[in-house]
């Protein structure tokens, strides 16, 4: 099923070789499902992610910064400008 929000993220997929990050989604779009938005365009594209290590609001009992992963999403060079 192709939702709105799917159409927008894979355009916005196609005239942004950076990707797209959940939070990104979120904000441009308000789509808060992005894994499952990439789930279902992987059907007929072809998506790479890459995790990336990033610093969050919450610090240690030590005072360093708590670290978590997030993935960001790419489609492939070849559907790029499509």
């Amino acid at each position: 099923m192709v939702t709105s929000q799917t159409n927008q993220v894979l355009n916005y997929l196609k005239n942004n070789e950076r990707g797209i990050t959940s939070m990104e989604a979120i904000e441009k779009f308000g789509a808060t499902r992005l894994a499952s938005i990439i789930f279902e365009l992987r059907k007929s594209y072809r998506i790479n992610d890459i995790s990336l290590l990033v610093p969050t609001r919450y610090y240690k009992k030590n005072g360093e910064r708590r670290m978590t992963t997030i993935s960001r999403y790419m489609l492939s060079p070849e559907y790029h400008n499509q």
